[in-house]
């Protein structure tokens, strides 16, 4: 059982609760805590590079109903608090990316009007990133993969592809980014 196994394993403690420090709770043991926030900052500056302002191309397929189409926009991108964010230009941030020092993996986050949790475990290589897992997508659930590829200082790609029922990954569309200069 998971609490259990946290205690075994030293991750949790008894320790005061953050509502009322006379009551004991399970907290992370603070040796667990210990030099996280490094950890993760330390990670993070492998996207450092992503921090800016980027014009985008998404490229969608013909499907046998509806044809291929191109969609363009400007994306500004910050790290904010351990998360890779995107900013609109209301000022709205929306956290993206971030790494978990205690699994050593990366996560993707969507909550908008598709919902998932993307996983990385192998995290960066020199090929990018691959992230991967279940993903809701305007209502539809699908095991969903997207794969990271940066080009140069500035410009990055990432595909989405779905697993269908043979395990075969489908191609689904493709974002192209190049950076805007001048505001970086």
């Amino acid at each position: 059982m998971l609490i259990e196994e946290l205690f075994t394993n030293g991750t949790m403690i008894m320790g005061p609760s953050r509502s009322d420090p006379g009551r004991e709770v399970g907290i992370l043991a603070p040796s667990v805590l210990a030099g996280f926030a490094d950890k993760r900052a330390g990670a993070l500056e492998r996207f450092s590079w992503i921090a800016g302002d980027w014009s985008y191309e998404n490229v969608v397929p013909p499907t046998s109903v509806s044809p291929g189409y191109r969609d363009v926009g400007r994306l500004r991108f910050v790290l904010d608090g351990g998360w890779v964010c995107t900013v609109t230009d209301a000022g709205v941030s929306t956290r993206w990316i971030t790494f978990d020092p205690l699994s050593g993996q990366w996560f993707f986050v969507l909550t908008g009007t598709s919902f998932g949790l993307l996983r990385s475990s192998e995290g960066w290589t020199d090929a990018g990133i691959s992230f991967s897992g279940p993903m809701t997508m305007i209502g539809l659930d699908r095991e969903w993969r997207m794969r990271w590829t940066t080009t140069g200082h500035d410009a990055f790609t990432f595909v989405n592809e779905e697993r269908v029922a043979s395990g075969v990954w489908i191609y689904i569309d493709e974002w192209r980014f190049f950076r805007l200069h001048g505001s970086d």
